[in-house]
């Protein structure tokens, strides 16, 4: 909260309202980089008075509070028995809310990458596409699916997505709030101090991550058992942990709206990078 450098009006409501001083900024940032930057691109057709430096601006505050306080990532073994790469990644969860937080159109995942000696890939899970969807995920084949949580990962289609999936009134998935009833999954990233076992039924853990002895408060560790035959010399591990605000299970559904305004966001949303943003990653290489 910086000092401003003088005076200020706090509001453009009402008349005769007197500066206040002093005054302190406030930044409340999130992390929708996504829409942030759609909005920049559309100023003169949404109409904003907002200019391109205050999107700007905003936007590198918000990768700063994502990439320094929001999640880290470590290995805690990188080995190989045989033919067999073992890599136990931890991540480590450093807000006070679930993560991703917000609107249930979100989520975040794992991108995992191994290189042999020649830069070439043997292994990849959650590789991000083009078009916004994630490679190997089941619910951006098939919307009326979700990909459930994991504790080992061993093949490529298994993809680590921290999310919550919602269930209508019929059990069937939805992403429409006003058609929810309950959640099938909910494995976002946990605060420190989240009580698994005690929590309510509205903020509990749903899905496969209650059996997950790794995942707890403020922490997940994914194993992986990656088979390396063939693979000569060392190996580079990369890992990513990369978040969508407007994940592509979450378009299709919306697209299917079909009003005046879903048909505009739709439009704009087309002419969007759908590169997911980036919130921290490590390496490592594994003789």
């Amino acid at each position: 909260m910086p000092e401003a450098d003088s005076s200020v009006i706090i509001s453009d409501v009402g008349s005769g309202l007197e500066n206040r001083d002093p005054f302190s900024q406030h930044y409340f940032v999130g992390s929708n980089e996504f829409m942030l930057e759609l909005l920049k691109a559309n100023i003169d057709t949404l109409g904003i008075t907002a200019s391109t430096e205050n999107f700007d601006g905003t936007v590198e505050r918000l990768m700063d509070l994502l990439n320094k306080e929001t999640a880290s990532i470590t290995f805690s073994k990188s080995e190989r028995a045989g033919d067999t790469l073992i890599l136990d990644i931890d991540i480590e969860q450093l807000v006070g809310h679930k993560f991703p937080t917000g609107f249930p159109s979100r989520r975040a995942w794992l991108h995992i990458t191994v290189t042999d000696k020649k830069g070439q890939v043997i292994f990849e899970s959650g590789a991000p596409l083009e078009d916004g969807r994630i490679q190997g995920c089941d619910s951006d084949e098939d919307t009326s699916t979700y990909e459930p949580h994991y504790n080992v990962i061993s093949s490529e289609d298994q993809v680590q997505i921290y999310e919550a999936v919602m269930l209508n009134s019929d059990g069937e998935v939805t992403y429409t709030l006003l058609r929810a009833n309950t959640f099938a999954k909910d494995n976002r990233l946990l605060p420190k101090g989240f009580d698994i076992e005690n929590s309510h039924e509205n903020t509990r853990v749903y899905g496969e991550a209650l059996n997950d002895p790794n995942f707890m408060g403020g922490f997940d560790r994914v194993t992986c058992q990656i088979d390396t035959s063939g693979a000569d010399g060392a190996l580079t591990v990369e890992v990513e942990l990369l978040m969508q605000t407007a994940s592509y299970p979450y378009i299709q559904d919306f697209s299917g709206e079909f009003t005046p305004e879903s048909e505009s966001f739709l439009a704009m949303y087309d002419e969007m990078d759908k590169t997911p943003t980036l919130v921290t990653s490590t390496s490592t290489t594994v003789p």
